[in-house]
């Protein structure tokens, strides 16, 4: 049931940020000139490159269950999320022209690989840093058991 709320979620963000980048750093229009032409319709490009970033968006959305399987260590958990990210990502940047060609798409799949990096070293050192204050807590409670024991 979580991963529809997710990915149905994602979803909606995925077309949300597809709209806002194609507004903001687009040419004026929502779709890439390139896929009008190749599909030879701007609304069959737009409903196209709405469906397939919503899709993206869910993929990315219901990855997020990833860090909640226990078992899984965290970095192996921020890598396998990574990849269902960046690779849909990579495959729409060229499929719908998001992007000057492959070159492109490579440059945006690394500048998002280095993102998911910093987020995982943050995320380490803050699991990190907890963890050695519950290690004192756990001290604390265990010396002060010691001594009322005595």
């Amino acid at each position: 049931k979580s991963i529809f709320k997710r990915a149905g979620l994602g979803f909606l963000l995925g077309i949300a940020v597809c709209n806002f980048i194609a507004i903001c750093f687009g040419d004026g229009t929502m779709v890439s000139s390139a896929l009008v032409e190749k599909v030879g319709c701007q609304r069959v490009a737009l409903l196209l490159q709405t469906l397939l970033s919503g899709l993206c968006g869910a993929l990315c959305m219901g990855g997020t269950l990833l860090y909640e399987a226990e078992r899984l260590p965290l970095l192996l958990s921020t890598f396998i999320h990574c990849i269902i990210c960046i690779v849909p990502y990579f495959l729409l940047s060229v499929l719908l022209h998001w992007t000057d060609g492959i070159g492109g798409a490579f440059i945006l799949s690394g500048i998002q690989f280095a993102g998911f990096f910093i987020i995982w070293l943050i995320m380490y050192l803050l699991y990190k840093k907890q963890t050695k204050e519950l290690n004192r807590m756990q001290k604390q409670i265990h010396d002060k058991q010691k001594t009322e024991e005595k």
